[in-house]
């Protein structure tokens, strides 16, 4: 993982264009500024970890580029459970809960992402509180999407057994 500089991607990357994110929907241009510029920014390549399993959630992450794979562990055992797309975040769940993380991060493409400690996003809830409830909504949305997939996931699982029993 390399920590970058907003400046080094801003041509790629300008507010206008991360305003499209669903994470970043409705949120004002400065709210945006504040948390690109205020947040820690990193390029990693393809197959890099993000994070591993027993990690501390002091933070998140928002995909700014490329694609992020997640594979969760549960008693020694790992399955993949989502895949993160620009504009998606990805820690956010493990960060509120005060949870070690539950799985593994890995990068399935070249991509940058920004990390947002808990005390940034505390600063931010203080400094621009309008936008910190949309962001909620907009973090809340997300993890009911994905929510609702991994419930279908476990549906199609428990309609595979049942078939291959019944």
């Amino acid at each position: 993982m390399i920590k970058l500089h907003y400046d080094e991607i801003a041509n790629r990357l300008p507010v206008e264009v991360c305003r499209d994110f669903a994470i970043f929907g409705a949120l004002s241009d400065q709210a945006i500024s504040y948390l690109i510029e205020e947040g820690a920014l990193f390029s990693l390549k393809v197959k890099e970890e993000l994070f591993s399993v027993g990690e501390r959630s002091d933070s998140f992450y928002i995909v700014l580029e490329g694609r992020i794979a997640f594979y969760k562990c549960s008693e020694g055992n790992w399955a993949f459970l989502s895949d993160y797309s620009p504009g998606e975040q990805i820690g956010f769940v493990g960060m509120i809960t005060l949870q070690p993380r539950v799985g593994g991060a890995y990068m399935e493409t070249d991509g940058s992402v920004l990390e947002i400690s808990s005390e940034l996003f505390h600063a931010f809830q203080i400094r621009y509180p309008e936008d910190f409830s949309v962001m909620m909504i907009n973090l809340v949305r997300e993890i009911s999407r994905n929510l609702i997939q991994v419930g279908n996931m476990l549906v199609d699982l428990t309609a595979d057994a049942s078939h291959k029993t019944g």
